[in-house]
């Protein structure tokens, strides 16, 4: 188990989690929800939970509102500046990367860094992304450069904080470990696959660049041996093994990419569930507030499949949840 801080100024912080956490959603909602007929059972559902009061203005609405209440409460209950920075962060990169590809779509090249990142994203960063979109007009080259300097920024802030660095590197080792199995599941159809393995590869896991080009053209058991070699991450860990097999099992259709999805997401929550049991300290905190933001992204992906009218069974795979 990772090492906590056991702050104890977070005391009052935690029993407010604590007397909030029995309304987050357990796996019997969850299965109701699933298996709602339509959008408009699923409302009808979703107003039997903590989510009643957003519900006036309709379902997209009520998680837009959760959300914003969501982060209040961080912001209310963090202590430590360097966690508020942490997670505007996601907000900042956004905006960062839109505006990004929106000047490049016009053929321009001089972009504004936002004010919250010009101690971090010099010149010459921006100029990476200006160059990767230049060599093919590709926006997801933007979106690379943006999200390996955004994992090197929240590992910058988030140092001091084991429990953090931890989860944002088993974060880096599940989306480079997708990264390759999405990769090896088109071997022969990418032109440079050992350059988009290197252009994508996230910081501050287990797993290194040279272990997963090593990967990357072995068979499936010869992959298999190098990245069992990965030293443990406790909670979470198994997840390497369940990517690797699932991959291996050779079922590459969207579907299965939606599961591999599912089961990186199961893997942070375990680690982020370590935090159960703690009484002091940013972690549980921290953890609730990503428990709560893991439960809106599951109804934003449900009610986005009762809309477009998918079948139960594939809505299954959309929803990450741990006891």
């Amino acid at each position: 188990m990772v090492r906590l801080s056991e702050d104890p100024k977070y005391g009052f912080a935690i029993g407010r989690v604590r007397a909030l956490e029995p309304a987050l959603m357990d796996r019997s909602r969850y299965e109701r929800l699933i298996r709602a007929r339509d959008s408009e059972e699923f409302a009808v559902t979703l107003a039997e939970t903590a989510y009643a009061k957003f519900l006036e203005n309709g379902v997209a609405l009520a998680l837009e509102s959760a959300a914003a209440e969501n982060a209040a409460f961080l912001a209310t209950y963090a202590l430590d500046d360097w966690l508020l920075r942490l997670f505007s962060l996601p907000g900042v990169f956004r905006r960062l990367k839109t505006g990004l590809k929106e000047t490049l779509s016009q053929g321009k090249n001089d972009f504004s860094i936002p004010k919250e990142l010009e101690s971090v994203v010099h010149k010459s960063r921006r100029d990476q992304a200006v160059q990767a979109f230049a060599a093919e007009r590709n926006p997801a080259a933007v979106d690379m450069a943006m999200d390996r300097l955004m994992q090197e920024v929240e590992l910058q802030v988030a140092s001091t904080s084991d429990f953090m660095v931890g989860y944002l590197g088993l974060h880096a080792d599940l989306e480079n470990l997708r990264t390759l199995l999405r990769l090896k599941s088109k071997a022969g159809e990418d032109k440079d696959p050992a350059g988009e393995m290197k252009a994508s590869f996230l910081q501050g896991g287990v797993l290194t660049l040279v272990s997963l080009l090593s990967a990357l053209p072995q068979p499936w058991p010869a992959t298999v041996e190098l990245l069992a070699k990965a030293p443990s991450y406790g909670a979470g860990s198994e997840a390497f093994h369940d990517y690797i097999e699932h991959g291996r099992s050779g079922d590459t259709n969207r579907r299965s990419f939606i599961r591999l999805e599912r089961l990186g997401r199961e893997a942070e929550l375990r680690y982020l569930r370590q935090t159960r049991y703690a009484t002091f300290g940013h972690e549980p905190l921290v953890a609730f507030f990503l428990l709560h933001e893991n439960e809106q992204r599951n109804l934003r992906l449900l009610y986005a499949a009762k809309l477009a009218g998918l079948a139960v069974e594939e809505t299954q795979d959309l929803v990450a949840y741990v006891e």
